[in-house]
């Protein structure tokens, strides 16, 4: 018997299609974490996206804007931010990495996720300091006054799996709240796209939880 006669035909149900189409959305908008996780052999975590104002405070006011993370991260945490790479893969025409941000007065980890980068808009400058990997690329952008606009796709929230526990310094399936980001040039053309995932702040909560009726 042909296994592959022309006469059998396999018919997607809509339902099918829809969530064949949602899937493809989502790996698009985590394609830097993706890659990451791919290239290692591991499966995405479960992220469950959410509109902005679905996300708790004080993640919201941490994510829900057009503000570049690290300037923003830095005034939540009183501290300069440094950065550290897990890991990378790089051409002549874009570099993309898996990262953390750290606060520089505490070394804890503020900020997990990836980032992939077109260089072919910097100045030879800019693109040198972007592939050193020295340095958050918002406050490279800030320093040089690179005009650029934050524009976010998607809120989401996940359960840690290993990787961001361990990066996080948080709890396997603990709750964690981030964003997919875009950065664009003056012409609007998308230059960055970036995964943003941030740990718990307990201190926050507990804030939030005392200014706010339950």
């Amino acid at each position: 018997m042909d296994f592959f006669s022309k006469n059998i035909v396999m018919h997607a149900t809509p339902e099918q299609i829809e969530a064949g189409q949602a899937y493809a959305e989502a790996l698009q908008r985590l394609l830097p974490f993706h890659f990451f996780y791919e290239k290692a052999g591991k499966s995405l975590p479960d992220f469950t996206f959410l509109e902005g104002e679905e996300v708790p405070y004080p993640y919201r006011s941490l994510l829900v804007h057009h503000n570049d993370m690290t300037p923003t991260l830095a005034a939540f945490h009183h501290s300069k931010v440094y950065l550290e790479v897990h890991e990378h893969e790089s051409s002549q025409e874009f570099v993309m990495r898996l990262v953390s941000l750290h606060a520089a007065s505490s070394d804890k980890p503020v900020e997990y996720g990836a980032i992939a980068i077109q260089l072919a808009s910097f100045s030879e400058e800019v693109r040198e300091e972007v592939i050193a990997g020295k340095k958050p690329l918002g406050g490279i952008l800030g320093e040089h006054s690179v005009a650029h606009k934050g524009s976010p796709v998607a809120y989401f929230s996940v359960y840690a799996d290993e990787l961001m526990a361990d990066a996080l310094g948080q709890g396997i399936n603990e709750v964690l709240y981030g964003r997919c980001n875009q950065l664009l040039d003056e012409s609007g053309a998308v230059f960055a796209d970036i995964v943003e995932i941030l740990p718990r702040s307990n201190e926050s909560e507990n804030w939030v939880g005392s200014v706010t009726p339950m």
